[in-house]
């Protein structure tokens, strides 16, 4: 694997399930290698190039690496509960299910797998495991067209359901979260999330951040204005 001073966003697990009329079903899984490595933050990409200096031995080890990963991290949850245990065929892509053309493309393993929705299911979501340590992107597209809400989920989160009736979330969206909302929260503390989180306030590790960064910014605008 080819070593780089260039520093890289930290990987996560994408999630897309495309969903037909008929009840045509596909799952796909995307995994950085670097999720395998002790520290994937560091880890470098393993790119088209490194990739064709790969011996097969060590490819095939590469998606059982997968295989085993994703039991780890992922969980298919369907409404009523079904038990459902996807085999996933995995190949080589770089992002996007797109296929590795330029030398420096980073490569993705890209797990496929397809079926029909159970008899009876109605509801369909995901689950990021406790086990696991990086976010999990969920993705969905129904009758040909994506469906306009995703989620970020981090470990031992669960993601909207996706009603398999109307394609829609049976969830809202939480409100996004505004300068002002931020300052109503916070009382103008940008650290009060921190002590509201510590207390049991119900705010969740990245909406603190987010709620810190937003306070944040709007200070330092209404500073530079003054000055």
């Amino acid at each position: 694997m080819a070593v780089t001073g260039m520093a890289h966003p930290l990987p996560d697990v994408a999630v897309r399930a495309n969903f037909e009329q008929n009840g045509d079903w596909m799952l796909q899984i995307e995994i950085d290698p670097r999720s395998f490595e002790p520290d994937p933050n560091v880890a470098p990409y393993l790119t088209h190039a490194d990739l064709g200096a790969t011996a097969p031995e060590q490819k095939e080890k590469l998606k059982d690496k997968a295989r085993e990963y994703i039991k780890r991290v992922l969980e298919v949850v369907l409404d009523p509960v079904v038990e459902v245990k996807p085999d996933f065929t995995w190949d080589f892509t770089t992002m996007e299910n797109v296929p590795l053309k330029q030398p420096e493309d980073p490569v993705m393993l890209t797990g496929t797998w397809k079926g029909k929705i159970p008899d009876g299911t109605t509801g369909y979501s995901i689950k990021a495991l406790p086990t696991g340590t990086l976010s999990v992107l969920y993705h969905n597209t129904a009758l040909g067209k994506k469906v306009e809400r995703y989620q970020i989920l981090f470990p031992g989160e669960n993601s909207y359901v996706l009603d398999l009736k109307t394609f829609t979330p049976r969830t809202k969206a939480p409100p996004l979260i505004t300068a002002e909302s931020a300052q109503a929260v916070t009382g103008g503390d940008p650290m009060c999330p921190m002590c509201e989180a510590a207390s049991g306030g119900g705010y969740t590790l990245p909406a603190v951040v987010s709620v810190v960064l937003i306070v944040l910014l709007v200070t330092w605008l209404r500073k530079k204005r003054q000055a």
